[in-house]
């Protein structure tokens, strides 16, 4: 026992030496490329989408992009990749962030959906970060909230989706409360687009004809890690799940982006991992995640959510909770696969979604898109 600990800690010891060294090479050359770009000139109309998980527009970018473009008022440009974990990746990481330094110089705005390093590090005078965050909001503890690998700084606005998430986003940005504006997620405009979400579920029907006439049961958790320790998942017994339901219930599974395309252990469930995620709550009957934030999304379509999660204590303990899905939670949380089947064949509905819903997903008038831009605006005039 003695000696496993010690392999741990020995372990351990050298990944810090080897952020730590990554961390020195990177800061160094950033100090080098500042220099030799003295003479690069901000543009004052310049707007540039930085991501790390993304390397074309979707989402809450595309969204936003569409709409800044129509207006034809500002000078767009992209710096998007999909960040891979291994040593060609982290190659490709190191020389975009000497490459997002001079875009970041170059622009009067940058827009970004993760954390992004080279912004806490060394944002260049003048430049605005606005924070379009990939999630609807934040059951576990993130950002500056949790041992980070550095310091979260330097945004000059986060939007979010409610009053709620104001002091949470604040504190895991790094922020004032006044600098997080309750605009909407844009991409909800597209989920309560009853039309679109209609065409998209025929089109869904036609690649799937298996699933017409079933119960489609979605999984989607979220991820385990980071991107420098690497990214790990923790799921359920496929197979022994299906054992107890009957042949009307079918499995969808949708694993996030940044695990790859993830297989299970079951030869019925279907792999929808490239498939889009609201077109997969649309079809769904219910959805099973965990601590995943898209459980405030789906509670919009008013149907049966189920959070799996097998270590709720302890993830409380080490990670921690903004919000206490024990307490909190429309729907059953199952912590093995009886109680999993058992709460997919329930047909009891928890009283409790529209509070929720109420409380972290305040806007469903289909215009957080154009609140949006109105905030880009005024960051953009604000001098």
């Amino acid at each position: 026992m003695a000696r496993h600990q010690s392999v741990l800690w020995i372990s351990s010891m050298r990944q810090v030496i080897n952020m730590s060294l990554n961390k020195l090479i990177l800061n160094i050359a950033l100090k080098i490329v500042d220099i030799l770009t003295f003479w690069v000139k901000k543009d004052k109309k310049r707007i540039t989408f930085v991501s790390l998980t993304q390397s074309h527009l979707a989402s809450d970018f595309k969204l936003i992009d569409d709409l800044l473009k129509k207006e034809n008022k500002y000078h767009i440009h992209y710096n998007l990749i999909e960040f891979e974990k291994n040593l060609l990746g982290d190659f490709k990481y190191f020389l975009n962030c000497l490459k997002q330094l001079v875009e970041y110089k170059k622009s009067a705005l940058i827009i970004i959906n993760d954390n992004n390093y080279v912004i806490s590090h060394c944002k260049p005078q003048g430049t605005k970060v606005l924070q379009v965050w990939h999630a609807c909001g934040a059951i576990k503890k993130f950002g500056n909230e949790i041992k980070r690998q550095y310091p979260i700084r330097n945004y000059d606005a986060i939007i979010c989706n409610a009053k709620a998430w104001k002091p949470v986003y604040a504190k895991s940005f790094g922020v004032c409360e006044e600098q997080v504006h309750v605009t909407g997620m844009p991409r909800i405009d597209l989920l309560l687009d009853d039309s679109l979400q209609k065409k998209n579920k025929e089109e869904f029907y036609k690649k799937y004809p298996m699933c017409v006439g079933k119960k489609l049961c979605l999984y989607a958790p979220t991820f385990r890690g980071n991107i420098i320790d690497g990214f790990k998942i923790k799921s359920f017994d496929f197979e022994r799940v299906e054992s107890m339901l009957s042949d009307e219930y079918l499995f969808l599974y949708k694993f996030h982006p940044l695990l790859g395309d993830v297989k299970v252990n079951s030869s019925k469930a279907i792999n929808v991992n490239e498939e889009d995620l609201y077109t997969l709550f649309t079809v769904s009957d219910c959805l099973i995640s965990d601590y995943s934030s898209i459980l405030f999304d789906y509670s919009l379509l008013n149907k049966k959510m189920i959070a799996y999660i097998d270590d709720i204590d302890e993830y409380d303990k080490t990670i921690g909770l903004n919000v206490d899905l024990r307490k909190d939670f429309c729907g059953p949380i199952c912590k093995d696969e009886e109680e999993l089947a058992n709460a997919i064949k329930s047909e009891n509905k928890d009283q409790r979604i529209k509070s929720f819903q109420k409380k972290y997903m305040y806007y469903t008038d289909g215009k957080n898109t154009t609140r949006v831009i109105k905030l880009i605006d005024k960051l953009m005039n604000d001098k």
